[in-house]
């Protein structure tokens, strides 16, 4: 059943050890702690935006958001001191003796780099477009809007280094055409060429025939015309 959807829910965490999902914030955070998370963010953190394939929602991808910061299990102290400023995500202990701590989420996201803006530097670039792509999710989004949005995500995956994506604007648009809720643009440019024929009457005057396929239909249509004394194709 579709339920209109296009936001998010936390990721399946699968054989992995979630710790913590706390949703509380605190009321304040210090110039000096949102500079050290900042520093943190630059040297060991991530920005994500996924396309993620969802059959129960209308436009059959959700685009989620999530900021991870990373660290050896030894240092994990680190991360648990980063969620108790942040209030929220998850920590999770992953293969090769490393964790992380994960916040997933449009307006949790869109909270932490709001924290961290004014004094990160090596990640200034994906920070400022991050924010400007949320931005555009805290709107309702026609189909045309979301593949646009969905192109943006593609975009910001150049930034980072990360794996060969396997979804991407191309499977989105696809989907969308597929349930009938994106026109394919069609130019003059991609239009057939008209092909007329021209016979001569009785009269000594030419009748043209102009046939043309319809590119909507595949059908052909005729324009007669008389009296034509030089037609081309």
């Amino acid at each position: 059943m579709q339920t209109g959807c296009i936001g998010e829910t936390p990721p399946a965490l699968e054989t992995e050890r979630a710790e913590g999902n706390t949703e509380g914030r605190p009321s304040t955070v210090h110039d000096a702690t949102r500079a050290y998370i900042a520093g943190f963010l630059d040297g060991d953190g991530s920005i994500i935006f996924q396309l993620v394939r969802r059959h129960d929602y209308v436009y059959g991808y959700q685009i989620r958001a999530s900021v991870c910061f990373f660290q050896s299990t030894r240092g994990k102290a680190g991360l648990e001191w980063l969620r108790e400023q942040l209030g929220c995500g998850y920590l999770r202990d992953r293969a090769g003796s490393m964790s992380d701590y994960t916040i997933v989420g449009w307006s949790a996201v869109k909270r932490i780099l709001d924290i961290v803006e004014p004094f990160v530097i090596f990640k200034r670039e994906q920070v400022d477009r991050a924010l400007a792509l949320l931005a555009k999710l805290d709107r309702p989004l026609t189909p045309q809007g979301f593949l646009e949005v969905a192109k943006l995500v593609d975009a910001f995956a150049t930034l980072n280094y990360s794996k060969h994506k396997h979804l991407d604007a191309h499977c989105v648009q696809d989907v969308l055409e597929s349930k009938g809720l994106l026109v394919p643009v069609t130019t003059e440019a991609n239009l057939p060429r008209s092909r007329a024929t021209v016979t001569p009457t009785d009269g000594g005057k030419s009748s043209a025939v102009i046939t043309r396929r319809l590119p909507e239909t595949g059908w052909r249509y005729s324009l007669c015309s008389e009296e034509s004394e030089n037609v081309h194709a």
